[in-house]
């Protein structure tokens, strides 16, 4: 009987750590450590852009759909990534910075308390951090 007990608990064990291993990678795969979304004006409207990697100049980024760039130009955004946004309001991360927390948002740029009181239409590049 002791083996038999021993040799099913084994296997379930096995079956259970099998199901957990099984799940990390279809997880890993629906995250994205960097998926920033920027809207022209507040509460997410109007044309929006997609930011994906570190970019020192927003100046040839453009709304979806225009030929308007996104520099200086946003005033609200959806940070659904892992990783920490930091936007600044100068080119090639110089000037105030704005830190958008991973898996945050902000529909109003005009009112902050924990990064610069006003960051509407400010943002002129952006770094990903951990």
């Amino acid at each position: 009987m002791k083996c038999r007990f021993g040799t099913a608990v084994g296997v379930a064990a096995l079956g259970f750590s099998g199901l957990l291993v099984a799940g990390a990678p279809a997880d890993a795969q629906a995250r994205a450590p960097r998926s920033l979304y920027v809207y022209e004006h507040d509460d997410y409207r109007g044309r929006s852009a997609y930011l994906a990697a570190n970019d020192t100049n927003f100046m040839d980024n453009y709304w979806s759909g225009s030929g308007a760039s996104i520099n200086d130009n946003i005033s609200s955004f959806r940070n659904q990534g892992d990783q920490r946004a930091v936007l600044y309001s100068g080119a090639n991360y110089t000037g105030a910075a704005y830190s958008a927390l991973a898996h945050s948002s902000d529909s109003d740029l005009t009112h902050n308390s924990n990064n610069p009181a006003n960051f509407d239409n400010v943002a002129s590049s952006v770094r990903f951090v951990i």
